[in-house]
């Protein structure tokens, strides 16, 4: 799923500017503009996927249930560019022979429109799944296991290793096609290639380990600022140590330190 979530993404954002100012007439600033806000949502919406996988779904489930969904919205989303980028109703006519500016009519409001929800749906899809692949891959394995630390490490290895190869193949390979074979065989690429993703992913159902889940990391930093803040009229007292909060084994416990206490002034 993460091959070929990293497929559509790079695939479609790295040659993306051409298509906007080339086929959709967009200025070039505006072109580069769409293109920044389609990356930057896809990675930003990561909070949106992981923030359930953390507290309240566990790895599993956000996969299975909500990256799943994702990954359909995904498909929808490289769809929705398949169709837009094969009929000639949803993009503009091409320029005629003049160079001038007026000899190019450019996008109008349907088809731009049309164009920004597959775009987002796609990143919708990303941010899903991205947020929880790799966490339910470490889920996999026990970390006190000496044999399956091991394997969690080879794990990793192999499953970054994929991700940056098919990321050579996504800005070489589809774009070549995008180029020289047209881009809705490219876009169709990814459109199939995410759906035999989901369908491998859910065949190995019986077989994975699950976890349940531990809470999400930001809530737990939300809630330290809160307590902060709402208690920063407190006084210091002599032996702070014992008025913390531990929440965890004493084995794993960081030691205490008045290197960086502050001193009440008068």
């Amino acid at each position: 799923i993460e091959i070929c979530e990293r497929l559509s993404t790079l695939g479609i954002g790295v040659n993306l500017v051409t298509y906007l100012s080339g086929t959709m007439h967009l200025p070039s600033a505006e072109s580069a503009n769409v293109v920044s806000d389609f990356m930057g949502t896809s990675f930003l919406l990561c909070l949106l996927g992981g923030f359930p996988a953390d507290s309240y779904l566990g790895r599993y489930l956000t996969v299975a249930i909500f990256s799943v969904v994702q990954a359909f919205v995904s498909l929808t989303g490289t769809g929705m560019l398949t169709v837009v980028t094969q009929l000639p109703q949803l993009r503009p006519p091409p320029c005629g022979n003049s160079s001038a500016a007026s000899e190019c009519q450019g996008a109008n409001g349907f088809q731009i429109r049309l164009l920004y929800l597959s775009l987002y749906l796609i990143a919708l899809g990303t941010g899903g799944l991205k947020s929880s692949v790799s966490g339910f891959g470490t889920g996999q394995f026990d970390d006190k296991d000496e044999k399956e630390k091991s394997q969690m490490a080879y794990f990793f290895n192999r499953f970054f290793f994929f991700i940056s190869t098919d990321s050579l193949l996504a800005v070489t390979v589809l774009v070549y096609i995008q180029d020289e074979v047209g881009r809705s065989w490219s876009y169709g690429i990814c459109c199939i290639s995410m759906l035999v993703a989901v369908v491998l992913f859910l065949s190995g159902t019986r077989r994975y380990r699950y976890k349940k889940s531990s809470g999400s990391p930001v809530v737990h930093i939300l809630q330290v600022l809160v307590a902060a803040f709402m208690k920063r009229q407190l006084k210091y007292p002599a032996n702070h140590p014992a008025f913390l909060f531990e929440d965890f084994p004493e084995a794993c416990r960081i030691q205490h330190t008045d290197q960086f206490r502050r001193e009440p002034t008068e």
